[in-house]
């Protein structure tokens, strides 16, 4: 696991994030559904998910170097061909010192410089090793922290700028659990069988890593439990997924005197001079139980103990820009272990990411030039446009929720920002410094010059025009803070969005994500925020305990779900997914009624209706193969359902579904009306 945590990140942390693609068309320049990929083999009644992906999932076998590969990664595979063109001509050119070209071109054409790497070895790092040996203190383990919090490294906690949820004007300090070697606390505390063998796998990774760095094995062993006992303190202390979810529990303000009282071992005030800080806000603790903990071990842990720490700290966020070697032993665990990768990716894959990490924004920019239409964009707002209407009418018709609620619901639908394509003014990346010296100090680089831009934005107003996606991501999202949804130009792109597409495809791709990122504005997170994205109650009483009855349907369809063995879906993880998969699909199948209106389409095309093209088309954005490792890794850290439940779960709930594939009592995919869930 990696540590870089900016402004972006940390509103990402509460972003939901998911897929799309669009439109409206002339009948007969229509593009369609690709019938030849549907399995007829399948009953869809049945299992519909395979019925129409099982085409799909046999032409498109799992990569070995991909976990999961679906038609979302297959779009994203594409695009980074299109971005490694653009990074590759800029490599090769000249440009002006400190223009963004220049800045690319360098930063890529570095990291593709295996022959340096490997005889540079970890000497670009001497220094960093030498000034955690050097720690003889607590005070200087706690300078070693704010070191490290300067270049992006989440050492024990961490520390940002991000929107004050009840004042969504301005950004302010937060303080939140970090500093874990693996991606949740639940692999550190677990006992089943799958845990413990991550767990070991992890203990013996730190050794072989350790050791390429010139640690004997013998010192290696030590440090390693030592490592494990901290991170595991930490992990004890910290908060679930699910508690995580709570915006309420995870909001805690305090005045930076509070804070010092609350946490007197800890020098806060030194700590804010040493990321150059300068702020005498309220501080948003996020987890007051974890730093309790913190509090307490910077008395018990010995120093010594802190700087084998510091030493994996460090170690494991620079790992993927070192020698092969490290490389691969890195793999071999986060990898392969946790999610059955069998390959590593190409090596110009992990430095094309990186380089979008680091200068992501300048990158967008160049992709847009070259490959995203104005007239895509067009289309887009248009599309938008109608599903917001369809919401409208939706919650409009709601016979559950008050008149009080629905007002101040179709309020905020009205209010809500959106984002298509790319931003009207692009990052500024100036005070960035790129070097044709070593690939890790331009990764350290570049993070150092996002921390201090996100340091920058503490006690400051809130800038709206910010995007939190690169251009050319192949993503969207809702910030429930900004009460905002974003489509970069990067999904925007077929086979999920057509400019020349059948409604019926348009409308259940790009306009059910459309849908969906909506519905994230009153799902069971997004409705604990108002329009202006405060955090405040404005349900009534009534409604909010009706809504929570109405999305425990959902969370019981879940539970019960078998992913594999006696594992099971999370339906409290994902419920906010859920609902938005739902909802989103609900709302673009109105819109989609809606438009047949004005444009009817085609009563049958390829042998299929309107209405089961429409949900042919749903699954089809869905359609992936999974290794076992990934299903069990995903279903304990993400918030989001497995393909085939993304498609299966709210089917069963949709009547019509039921009545388009003729799907009845006793069929796999039938629930009774009674038991279906009935949200938006």
């Amino acid at each position: 696991m990696k540590f870089k945590l900016t402004l972006n990140l940390a509103i990402i942390a509460i972003i939901s994030m998911i897929l799309t693609t669009s439109c409206q068309q002339q009948v007969d320049k229509k593009i369609t559904l690709d019938v030849s990929l549907i399995d007829t083999t399948f009953d869809p009644a049945e299992d519909f998910y395979h019925y129409a992906n099982n085409g799909w999932m046999q032409n498109n076998p799992l990569p070995a170097d991909e976990s999961r590969y679906g038609s979302f990664d297959q779009l994203g595979k594409e695009t980074s061909v299109k971005v490694q063109t653009l990074l590759e001509e800029l490599a090769k050119g000249t440009y002006e010192a400190g223009s963004n070209e220049q800045k690319i071109g360098d930063f890529y054409s570095m990291g593709m410089d295996m022959e340096t790497i490997e005889a540079q070895g970890l000497e670009p790092l001497k220094p960093e090793f030498e000034k955690i040996a050097s720690i003889a203190t607590i005070e200087d383990v706690q300078k070693q922290i704010a070191h490290f919090h300067t270049y992006g490294i989440g050492s024990v906690f961490g520390f940002y700028g991000s929107i004050d949820s009840k004042n969504s004007s301005m950004n302010i300090a937060h303080l939140s659990q970090s500093g874990l070697g693996m991606s949740d606390r639940d692999y550190y505390l677990n006992d089943d069988e799958r845990t413990v063998e991550i767990r070991n796998a992890y203990e013996t990774h730190l050794v072989k890593m350790m050791v390429l760095s010139g640690i004997t094995e013998e010192d290696a062993t030590v440090k390693a439990k030592t490592i494990v006992k901290i991170e595991t303190r930490l992990a004890k202390a910290s908060f679930t997924r699910l508690e995580n979810r709570n915006p309420h529990a995870t909001y805690n303000k305090k005045t930076q005197e509070e804070v010092n009282k609350i946490y007197p071992n800890f020098d806060w005030k030194n700590y804010m001079t040493s990321i150059g800080v300068e702020y005498d806000g309220d501080i948003i603790v996020r987890q007051p139980k974890f730093f309790e903990e913190v509090n307490k071990m910077m008395v018990d842990v010995p120093v010594e103990e802190w700087k084998d720490y510091f030493y994996w700290n460090f170690l494991n966020t620079t790992a993927n820009y070192l020698t092969q070697a490290i490389q691969e032993q890195n793999f071999d665990f986060y990898g392969k272990t946790m999610s059955g990768s069998q390959e590593m990716r190409p090596r110009w894959r992990r430095v094309l990411a990186t380089t979008n990490g680091a200068i992501g924004d300048a990158i967008g920019e160049k992709f847009c030039e070259k490959y995203f239409p104005a007239e895509a964009k067009t289309r887009m707002v248009t599309l938008v446009e109608n599903l917001k209407i369809a919401y409208a009418q939706r919650i409009e018709e709601l016979e559950w929720m008050s008149d009080e609620t629905k007002a101040k619901a179709t309020d905020k639908l009205a209010s809500m920002r959106v984002k298509i394509g790319y931003p009207d003014e692009w990052k500024d990346y100036s005070d960035l410094e790129v070097k044709r010296e070593a690939y890790v100090l331009n990764v350290l680089a570049s993070n150092k010059f996002d921390r201090e831009f996100n340091n920058s934005q503490i006690g400051q107003p809130v800038n709206k025009e910010e995007w939190f996606f690169p251009a050319h991501t192949v993503n969207a999202y809702y910030a429930p803070q900004l009460n905002e949804i974003c489509f970069p130009a990067g999904i925007l792109q077929a086979p999920f969005f057509y400019l020349d597409g059948d409604d019926a495809i348009n409308y259940a791709a790009i306009g059910a994500v459309i849908g969906h990122e909506m519905s994230h504005g009153f799902d069971d997170q997004g409705k604990e925020y108002d329009k202006e994205g405060n955090l405040t109650n404005w349900w009534t009483d009534k409604d909010s305990e009706r809504f929570k009855v109405r999305t425990q349907v959902l969370v019981d369809q879940f539970n019960k779900i078998v992913i594999l063995d006696d594992v099971h879906a999370n339906g409290e993880l994902s419920l906010g997914e859920n609902i938005a998969d739902f909802g989103g699909l609900s709302i673009s199948y109105t819109a989609f009624q809606n438009a047949q209106k004005e444009n009817p389409q085609a009563n049958m095309i390829d042998g299929y209706t309107p209405d089961q093209r429409f949900f042919l088309s749903w699954a089809r954005v869905w359609a992936q193969n999974v290794r076992e490792k990934e299903m069990i890794r995903r279903t304990k850290e993400d918030v989001h359902s497995l393909g085939i439940n993304r498609v299966h779960g709210p089917l069963a709930n949709i009547a019509e579904f039921h009545a388009a594939f003729d799907v009845k009592e006793g069929n796999a995919l039938y629930l009774p009306e009674e038991e279906r869930a009935s949200i938006w």
